[in-house]
């Protein structure tokens, strides 16, 4: 536990969110809470490094992790809950946290009330670790401020959910002929980074789109067929050309000597064939 009464590691963060979901490890459908995306909110941590933070206490025993079924989710998605140690861990910080008192301000009237009583006070359900989040971010709390809590973890979900289908249209436009430019490829990038889309996202949504694309084993060797035969057209193979092309090989998941021996095909045609 940090020194300041009031601070804690991101760890502790974590654990304390989760702590607020019990029996998780029984049920078959999982809260999308249980999601990184819901955790980094929860817990205040950037999105691209909520992960390393996951594995780290999935490594020690401290946490579950498990790809499940998620509440008003068509696909699986890695969902993480405490284990007995983790359980131990978020006790003792609970406890520690519980009496601390802080300024808040209610009515327009300025208090000092602990944690746990501004818990019981709070006209809407809160969880403990919403009220410890909210405590460390701002040196005075508002009650009706901090009563807006999940309208605005919906605003920024929903806001995030509009990002990630903005993205996937715009790759389902850039692969709807089976190929991706060199310029599509580029702007794909650029689009990537406004929206920030993490990595793990980008990696999902682009295997779903080729899946939806692409389709058979067939159509993948003939879209690699396709982009290298473009790439020749176009003229000599330079090495960024080589390098967009070895990002769709991964992509297409076509093996080195698969992509190898379609290359060397292509490259026997005849001209203009």
């Amino acid at each position: 536990m940090s020194e300041n009464r009031l601070s804690l590691t991101t760890e502790e963060r974590v654990l304390l969110y989760l702590s607020d979901f019990k029996g998780m490890e029984d049920r078959f459908g999982l809260p999308m809470a249980l999601t990184q995306r819901s955790i980094a909110f929860a817990a205040g941590i950037h999105r691209k490094h909520v992960s390393r933070y996951l594995d780290e206490l999935v490594a020690e025993g401290a946490v579950a992790e498990r790809k499940a079924h998620i509440e008003g989710m068509r696909q699986r998605m890695l969902a993480y809950y405490l284990s007995g140690k983790g359980w131990e861990r978020a006790g003792r910080i609970r406890v520690h946290l519980s009496t601390i008192r802080v300024p808040i301000r209610v009515k327009g009237e300025m208090r000092e009330m602990a944690l746990e009583e501004i818990d019981r006070a709070t006209s809407v359900r809160l969880s403990f670790s919403d009220i410890v989040r909210e405590a460390m971010a701002a040196p005075v709390l508002d009650m009706e401020y901090l009563e807006t809590i999940d309208e605005r973890r919906k605003r920024e979900m929903d806001e995030r959910l509009e990002k990630i289908e903005a993205y996937t249209k715009a790759l389902l436009t850039a692969w709807q002929d089976g190929k991706v430019t060199a310029t599509e490829q580029l702007l794909l990038e650029q689009l990537r980074s406004h929206l920030e889309i993490s990595e793990l996202d980008h990696r999902r949504i682009e295997t779903e789109v080729i899946t939806k694309v692409v389709g058979t084993m067939e159509d993948v060797r003939k879209t690699y067929r396709d982009l290298f035969r473009h790439a020749m057209a176009a003229g000599k193979i330079t090495p960024k050309v080589r390098d967009v092309l070895e990002d769709a090989r991964r992509l297409l998941r076509v093996t080195k000597d698969e992509s190898a021996r379609i290359e060397r095909e292509v490259e026997s045609e005849p001209f203009g064939s």
